[in-house]
């Protein structure tokens, strides 16, 4: 048995109270799978402190539609469910990305892979664009207005400077450059209330900066109804610099997008639990700084035994569920974490 929590943590200061005039605080929660656990035991923990859920995988293509026209909801629907009777924003993700696809989007009429084809005919191209597109109109329509914000499009950057879009997409292979333009184009035309979202990892860091921001430039320009930015924010205590992340939200915002982060954690492996709280009080101080672009901050996970970065203990919450350092931390960023514990606590 775990070890009596010293401090409820449903006592302790509120994050989304501390931060409602700044950016939506968000967590992200799964329903069945390895860190099911998290949403079925801490749902106090979550409506205390966050304004927003993500679903990690429920709203994934495989998740949604894993053979064609057959549409699953039930864990999902769940997940709204305890949002709206919890006062709380969902951001939907994802509705286009290469992985956690299931292969039949992308296979023709004869069950043969369309982008292994040496010649992709304008059949195959209008076969994949229409699933496409029924995809995220099924999806969209199903959910409506309680999901307010959508990943549209999810890690489509290359990490190298070959090409702007990953060469290993199937729908780069068999739509090209056309398949971000067709996503956020219907998605908009399904819900034009939605904000829609590019997803990425490290689109912050220089070496993949420029890609990303040139190429939404270049899609709004065409008039594709792209209105933010989705920074993942996977970080560890010794990762990207401040100074990096800021030249990013800068770009990004001056170029008109609408900025999240999106699925953040901090790793602390090789680190003290006091340096991983200072990285996160710098970390938030910036995200305040900048609460003009920066609309919504959301953690990848509730508490560290539930983490897909596990071994790196990166969340607020250790693994008995209790505030660890990097909570303090973000009471008050104008302070020591240890301020804001001791000041809480009376001491």
């Amino acid at each position: 048995m775990g070890k009596t929590p010293e401090i409820s943590v449903v006592d302790i200061p509120s994050l989304r109270e501390i931060y409602k005039d700044y950016f939506e605080i968000g967590t992200a929660v799964s329903i069945a799978g390895w860190s099911a656990k998290t949403f079925d035991t801490h749902r106090d923990l979550i409506g205390h402190h966050f304004s927003s859920l993500t679903a990690e995988n429920e709203m994934k293509p495989d998740a949604l539609q894993n053979r064609e026209g057959i549409f699953t909801y039930r864990d999902s629907d769940r997940m709204v469910k305890f949002a709206v009777e919890n006062d709380m924003l969902v951001r939907g993700h994802t509705l286009v990305w290469h992985a956690q696809t299931s292969d039949w989007f992308f296979r023709d009429k004869d069950g043969k892979l369309i982008y292994e084809k040496d010649t992709i005919s304008e059949e195959d191209r209008q076969l994949v664009i229409e699933r496409l597109e029924n995809h995220i109109e099924t999806v969209m329509e199903h959910f409506g207005d309680d999901v307010y914000a959508w990943d549209v499009v999810n890690e489509a950057v290359s990490d190298d400077g070959a090409s702007t879009h990953r060469l290993d997409s199937p729908w780069f292979r068999i739509l090209g450059d056309d398949f971000m333009g067709i996503a956020f184009r219907k998605a908009h035309e399904v819900n034009p209330n939605i904000k829609l979202f590019y997803n990425d990892y490290n689109p912050e860091m220089v070496y993949k900066r420029g890609r990303t921001l040139n190429m939404l430039k270049r899609l709004k320009l065409e008039g594709v109804p792209i209105h933010g930015i989705g920074i993942q924010g996977h970080w560890s205590v010794d990762g990207t610099s401040i100074r990096e992340i800021e030249d990013a939200i800068r770009l990004y915002a001056d170029a008109g997008l609408e900025i999240h982060i999106t699925e953040m954690d901090v790793g602390m492996k090789g680190f003290t639990e006091e340096e991983q709280a200072e990285r996160y009080r710098e970390l938030f101080k910036l995200f305040k700084k900048y609460s003009n672009a920066i609309t919504s901050v959301t953690l990848w996970g509730v508490s560290d035994d539930a983490s897909w970065r596990s071994g790196e203990n990166p969340l607020l919450f250790d693994r008995n569920h209790e505030p660890k350092p990097a909570y303090w931390a973000l009471v008050d960023t104008d302070k020591p974490w240890y301020e804001n514990k001791a000041e809480y606590l009376g001491q």
